[in-house]
């Protein structure tokens, strides 16, 4: 049996990620007597479905929010408890209350937003072990939304990864999946200025613009949107 899960229901918890595991469930009962019948040993469990990546916000850009797993169901859902917790508090001036950023799972590693300065992290998802993180010179420049934020976005051409994401100050940052170092290919070497090429002159400093969402991937195109009192969302 499948079926839809919303992945922010399990992954996320206020300033902070946690991630399940199943403890099995023993039954005691009595002795059996030699003339007993055989046991009849339970079926091999089924193999993991092969793909169990989970490599944008809403699992893909139709938004289905599914993924084909299907470990957690109705019979064992009681017997989930915490295998690890990572704690989001000091990635920025004070602990982000209102975390709700989706992770993402590519390859055995996971990436997420975190904390009021929104660092990127990469995360073993077995452990919730650090593998490298991320931090943005925003170069004095200030965001209209704080915090984590949504969550960021993935793009491959089958040989190169990259993690990209919007920062505070309204940047769009393009990083290596493996080692969290920017794309030096990528915008100047560092990050795209999204606050350039409107309309109207935008200050580059003030708390005029934003974005809380993830930026959509389309095979080699990166969509982003933004939040402005000027112009409003768009």
């Amino acid at each position: 049996m499948t079926r839809k899960i919303d992945r922010r229901e399990v992954l996320a918890s206020v300033s902070g990620l946690a991630f399940l595991h199943f403890t099995p469930a023993y039954a005691q009962g009595p002795s059996r007597s030699p003339a007993a019948p055989p046991v009849t040993p339970s079926p091999a469990p089924a193999a993991a479905p092969r793909d169990t990546n989970w490599a944008s916000y809403a699992a893909d850009n139709a938004a289905t929010r599914y993924a084909p797993l299907d470990q957690i169901n109705a019979g064992n859902f009681n017997r989930l408890e915490v295998a690890w917790r990572f704690k989001t508090d000091n990635y920025g001036p004070r602990a982000d209350s209102y975390f709700n950023a989706t992770p993402l799972v590519i390859n055995k590693r996971l990436y997420s937003t975190v904390g009021m300065e929104r660092y990127v992290v990469c995360l073993d998802p077995g452990t919730g072990q650090i593998i490298w993180t991320y931090r943005h010179d925003e170069k004095g420049r200030l965001g209209l939304r704080p915090g984590s934020g949504w969550g960021l976005a993935y793009w491959t051409d089958g040989t190169d990864e990259r993690i990209l994401y919007v920062t505070r100050s309204y940047q769009l940052v393009s990083l290596d999946a493996k080692t969290g170092r920017p794309d030096p290919n990528f915008g100047d070497g560092v990050e795209v200025d999204l606050r350039k090429d409107w309309d109207h002159e935008v200050d580059p400093r003030a708390p005029n613009v934003g974005l809380h969402a993830a930026p959509t991937v389309v095979r080699n195109t990166v969509v982003v949107g933004s939040a402005s009192p000027e112009t409003g969302p768009g």
